[in-house]
């Protein structure tokens, strides 16, 4: 009897062992945020819906064909969760160890579109890169892989000695992006940028005055662009120029308030009907609450919401699992898709001045919903790495 006890404590460990084997050493997918990965499919089937309500009349009267835009939508869509799914798969110690070249080519890209036949311009601004089959907005791509180097590059250094070079790289891509005629792209890099430096433990004080500088340096630029002085001066009273610069945030304005509580009801909108231009883009969450009204807006907010959270909590995770480069690469995602869903409502309730930057997820322009499928890819893949770090540590313990 007393021989049989070791042999049944024996046994019990192997199940132990083998349970823990097959429920916390588990499958990469399995280590996947579901709630994070719900609320990017919720945010997409909304702008799916609203695009195909935005566009239907518009692109019958442009285009000759009513499902114009959201068949292109649905090609980007695909193309983007292929492109998730390869980005899922590349380890984040590729990024990490090619920083310096993935800094080299932000800058590349950001200068190349200026070859002729290259860039190109739309509505004034030249921002495009024109490669035939499709057209991508270089800014995008480029202020990712800038922040790819600095996020690896503040592992590798003290983070307030390495303020000064960042910043340097900073400032320098955001001359050339403002020179392409893109004042939020600039003012969403620099604040990424400084809310990274914040939580990486940056000195305070030496942050702040920064930042300060900052703002005082975008108030000359802001005058140096007639066309950014007229957005700053209807933006403080659009109802001044209600037929000029005025016009997009009066439209908006209107269309949050025939929505109401409850909304007109989905595809119902009077503002789309040619009153309120790039609905279906810049302007989506001021259709949203005509259609959909508060109620459904503030789903939106939440759900946004929830996804800060979630990534702060991975980035945090990360942290705690020694994985530093994850954790700020984590929180620089969190920051450009929260600052550009910030801006751009802020934009449609007048609480900023008007400016082109579509919601993230929702709206239509396909290189930002592509850029949101990489930031998806690479969530995922911090997540896998996150697991995996759990999972050889349960190892070396069994």
């Amino acid at each position: 009897m007393k021989k049989e006890v070791p042999h049944l404590f024996l046994r019990f460990k192997i199940l132990l062992s083998d349970f823990i084997k097959k429920n916390i050493l588990i499958s990469e997918s399995q280590g996947i945020d579901h709630t994070l990965i719900i609320c990017f499919v919720a945010l997409l089937s909304i702008g799916m819906i609203m695009i195909t309500s935005a566009t239907l009349d518009y692109a019958l009267d442009q285009k000759s064909n009513p499902y114009y835009f959201i068949t292109k939508h649905l090609i980007y869509l695909s193309m983007g969760i292929v492109l998730s799914v390869i980005i899922s798969k590349i380890k984040l110690s590729f990024y990490y160890d090619y920083g310096k070249y993935f800094l080299l080519f932000s800058f590349i890209i950001s200068l190349i579109i200026f070859i002729p036949g290259l860039g190109k311009e739309i509505n004034g601004a030249k921002r495009w890169l024109d490669l035939g089959f499709i057209t991508i907005q270089v800014s995008e791509v480029s202020r990712l892989f800038v922040m790819f180097w600095i996020s690896g590059f503040i592992v590798k250094h003290d983070v307030t000695k390495s303020f000064n070079k960042c910043l340097f790289m900073i400032i320098a891509l955001s001359l050339i992006i403002l020179y392409q005629k893109d004042f939020g792209s600039t003012a969403l890099l620099v604040f990424t940028f400084f809310s990274l430096m914040l939580v990486a433990g940056a000195h305070l004080k030496y942050l702040f005055s920064y930042i300060s500088l900052a703002f005082l340096t975008a108030v000359p630029l802001i005058l140096y662009e007639p066309y950014r002085f007229r957005r700053v001066i209807s933006f403080i009273n659009p109802w001044d120029d209600q037929s000029g610069g005025g016009y997009q945030l009066i439209a908006s304005l209107l269309a949050f308030g025939k929505g109401g509580f409850f909304g007109l009801g989905l595809g119902s909108s009077v503002q789309k009907l040619s009153y309120l231009p790039e609905s279906y883009n810049d302007f989506i969450f001021a259709l949203i609450a005509e259609e959909l009204g508060l109620f459904f807006s503030l789903i939106v907010l939440i759900l946004f919401g929830i996804i800060l959270f979630r990534i702060i909590r991975l980035a945090n995770k990360s942290y705690d699992n020694n994985l530093i480069f994850a954790g700020n690469l984590s929180f620089t995602l969190g920051f450009f898709i929260t600052y550009q869903a910030l801006i751009h409502i802020m934009v449609n309730t007048g609480l900023a001045p008007t400016k082109g930057m579509g919601l993230p997820f929702i709206s239509y322009g396909g290189t930002n919903l592509l850029m949101m499928f990489i930031f998806i890819g690479l969530l995922i893949r911090i997540q896998i790495e996150n697991r995996q770090q759990i999972s050889h540590a349960v190892k070396r313990g069994y």
